[in-house]
C-alpha cells in the first residue's frame, strides 16, 4: 500500500503522532499503529505471527486509543516497497505504572501510565509475509558438544550446556563463600557453573541459590520449587548423588539422580523461558514427526509437567515434550537466538505462540 492509502484508512481529520520506530495515526474511522520492518525483540515491532509489541513513550493520544475498543486499530509496516497491512489488531496485554501528579507517592487504585502493550493480529501472518516484515538474522548457534557427556557424566554435561546456552550472560559470583554445610557435589558443581546468573536458576520454576537452601528437620534439603509452590524438590545432603524426591506432586521422585536431573530442569526452563518460546497442543503422533530430525536426549523421561516428559535438541534449540492426562502431547520449545526457531515452522502444526 501506498503511503496515502494508509493514511486514509484513519479518516479525516488525522493526527500523526511518531515515536521510536512507531508512527501512531488517531482518525475518527480508525487508530494506526504503523512500525518500521525488522527484528526488534526488545522494541517496537512485529514480534511473531499473531503478536505486535509497543514500548514506551506512548504519545498521550495514542495511550488513550490503545485502552479503547473503539475506533478499531490497524497494523501497517513500512518495508522498502511502501506498506504491509496487517489488519486488524486488539489488545491483548499491558502493563502500567503508578502516576502522581503532585511528586507524592501513589497510594490509589486505577490504570496509571501505559508502559508497555502486546497487541494481536486478528488474522496470523504467513511466514513469507512475516520474514517481509520482521525478517530473522542468522546468528551463531550454541553447539551440542554436551551430549557426548550422556549419559555416563550428566555434571560434565551440565557444566558445558550452560557454558554455551547463556554465553551471552556474564557470569558472576557463585554464591558458595565459605560453605561448609555437606551437598552433593552435583549440586556444588551446579553453583559453579551457573556462576551467579539468576537466569540458570530458572525463571519459571526455581533452583535455589546456596543462600536460598531450606534444611527440613528430617535432615533432607529443600532445594528448589515449582513455580506456584505446587511441589517443592527435595535431597539428603549426605548421599554422592541423591535421588530427587518430591513435596506435593504425584510422584514421589525423579527417575534420574540429582546429576542428570539437574540437566533436565535446565533444558525445560530453555523451553519455558528463553528470550524465544514456541507452545502447542498435539497429538502423540503430530509430536513424534516435529522432534524426529532432533537429537532426543539420552536421559530417563522426567515426571513433570507430564509423565513421561522428554527432551530433544539441535544446535540452539530445546524442545520438550510432556504427555498430558487426556493423551494429548504439550510441546515446548526454546531458543535464545530466533533464527533456530526456523526449522520447526510448519503452518499446519497448531502453534499457539510461537516466536520463529
Amino acid at each position: 500500500m501506498t503511503e496515502s492509502d494508509v493514511l486514509s484508512c484513519a479518516g479525516v481529520p488525522a493526527q500523526v503522532l511518531p515515536a521510536e520506530n512507531v508512527t501512531y495515526v488517531i482518525g475518527p474511522s480508525a487508530t494506526l499503529v504503523i512500525v518500521q520492518a525488522g527484528d526488534q525483540p526488545d522494541g517496537n515491532a512485529v514480534q511473531s505471527f499473531d503478536d505486535l509489541a509497543l514500548r514506551e513513550p506512548f504519545p498521550e493520544a495514542a495511550a488513550a486509543r490503545l485502552s479503547s475498543s473503539e475506533p478499531p486499530l490497524l497494523g501497517f509496516v513500512r518495508v522498502p516497497e511502501g506498506y504491509v497491512p496487517l489488519g486488524k489488531l486488539w489488545k491483548a496485554v499491558s502493563q502500567h505504572k503508578p502516576i502522581s501528579t503532585d511528586g507524592s507517592p501513589w497510594l490509589f487504585g486505577g490504570i496509571g501510565e501505559l508502559t508497555w502493550c502486546r497487541l494481536r493480529i486478528a488474522e496470523r501472518l504467513p511466514f513469507d509475509v512475516l520474514d517481509q516484515v520482521r525478517p530473522t538474522p542468522q546468528q551463531p548457534l550454541p553447539s551440542l558438544d554436551w551430549l557426548r557427556f550422556l549419559p555416563h557424566d550428566p555434571v560434565a554435561a551440565v557444566r558445558d550446556f550452560l557454558a554455551g546456552w547463556y554465553a551471552d550472560i556474564p557470569p558472576g559470583d557463585d554464591g558458595l563463600g565459605d560453605q561448609d554445610a555437606a551437598l552433593p557435589e552435583s549440586l556444588l558443581a551446579f553453583y559453579q557453573a551457573a556462576a551467579g546468573r539468576r537466569e540458570v536458576f530458572g525463571l519459571h520454576n526455581q533452583i535455589y541459590t546456596a543462600g536460598e537452601l531450606e534444611y527440613e528437620d528430617d535432615g533432607r534439603v529443600q532445594f528448589g520449587t515449582e513455580n506456584q509452590g505446587v511441589f517443592a524438590m527435595l535431597l539428603a545432603p549426605t548421599e554422592a548423588d541423591p535421588a530427587v524426591q518430591y513435596d506435593g506432586l504425584h510422584a514421589e521422585q525423579e527417575r534420574e539422580p540429582l546429576s542428570a536431573f539437574l540437566l533436565q530442569f535446565l533444558l525445560c526452563e530453555a523451553s519455558y523461558s528463553s528470550p524465544f518460546t514456541g507452545f502447542a497442543t498435539v497429538t502423540a503422533e503430530q509430536a513424534r514427526l516435529l522432534v524426529e530430525p532432533l537429537h532426543r536426549v539420552p536421559l530417563q523421561p522426567m515426571r513433570w509437567p507430564g509423565d513421561p516428559t522428554h527432551h530433544y535438541v539441535a544446535e540452539g534449540l530445546v524442545v520438550t515434550t510432556a504427555a498430558a492426562p487426556d493423551g494429548s502431547t504439550e510441546v515446548y520449545v526454546g531458543s535464545r537466538c530466533r533464527s533456530a526457531l526456523r526449522s520447526l515452522r510448519d503452518p499446519g502444526f497448531g502453534w499457539e505462540r510461537f516466536d520463529a
